[in-house]
């Protein structure tokens, strides 16, 4: 037999390779992460790509680690972007199981979204996010609050604060609730604050800055993602500096607040 007779063969095994190597090599896309389907591609690695200047509010050039500015969060062509690394490197590691993270649900292909506890090392936060591709505070509205319950279940509510960011202020294009030390001044003034609502976020008296709902004993706050989305669409500020969080009091009363600062929402909560 000729070395010719050979070629076909040795053609097909070549081509069965490549495809291989494609295979092995095609990232995980937002679609997949979000129906949990990562058995067949790759995660993203730690990325600190990715720099686009982004209006924001009174700030015309804040710089956003991603390609573009626009609201759709962790898209495919973010893949690479230190933006979105949460969703395409430490939220996809979750769901291929290289990690084991805490969950709402089991993670199940094609299942409704969940919500997924990210282990961290100090001195960064816990963070809690979701499969839905989903990029912060102005998307939580009413049919999100399973978000808030779930991180309620996750922190020390004696010891910690949850928070999220406010647009200005993030640094992620995917939503994450933190878990931090409580700030103990923002509960002491919580602590002399008069709940004037059960349901609808008030302005507090003692710190103008934040606008809070109220029960009167320890509990898990419910309904605060749809007060939030009321609360933003007449926001008292821009909307884009408005962040939110959760805590007790010194009195062990449950709030869950809307911040307006411009500096975002981590030094009330934290």
């Amino acid at each position: 037999m000729h070395f010719k007779d050979f070629l076909p063969a040795l053609f097909l095994f070549a081509a069965a390779i490549l495809q291989v190597g494609d295979a092995a090599q095609s990232k995980c896309t937002s679609s997949e992460i979000s129906r949990m389907n990562v058995t067949h591609c790759d995660c993203a690695g730690v990325e600190h790509g990715c720099s686009s200047n982004c209006p924001v509010c009174d700030v015309t050039n804040l710089t956003k680690a991603v390609y573009h500015c626009a609201t759709a969060g962790c898209t495919d062509n973010q893949y690479d972007c230190g933006g979105c690394g949460i969703f395409f490197h430490s939220l996809c590691d979750c769901i291929q199981g290289t990690v084991d993270c805490p969950t709402s649900s089991p993670f199940k292909v094609n299942s409704n979204p969940i919500w997924v506890l990210l282990p961290a090392k100090a001195p960064h936060d816990p963070l809690i996010t979701t499969t839905e591709r989903l990029p912060g505070i102005l998307e939580m509205g009413h049919g999100h609050d399973h978000g808030w319950i779930y991180a309620q279940e996750k922190y020390n509510s004696k010891t910690e604060s949850l928070w999220l960011n406010s647009v200005r202020a993030r640094d992620m294009e995917q939503v994450h609730i933190h878990m931090c030390k409580r700030n103990e001044n923002t509960a002491k003034i919580l602590s002399h604050e008069n709940i004037v609502s059960s349901s609808h976020l008030v302005q507090l008296k003692n710190d103008t800055e934040l606008y809070c709902l109220g029960v009167d004993h320890n509990v898990t706050i419910t309904g605060f993602s749809g007060a939030l989305s009321s609360f933003l669409a007449k926001p008292p500020v821009c909307k884009e500096l408005i962040g939110a969080g959760i805590l007790h009091d010194h009195k062990n009363r449950t709030w869950a607040c809307a911040s307006t600062t411009h500096m975002g929402p981590k030094g009330k909560f934290c």
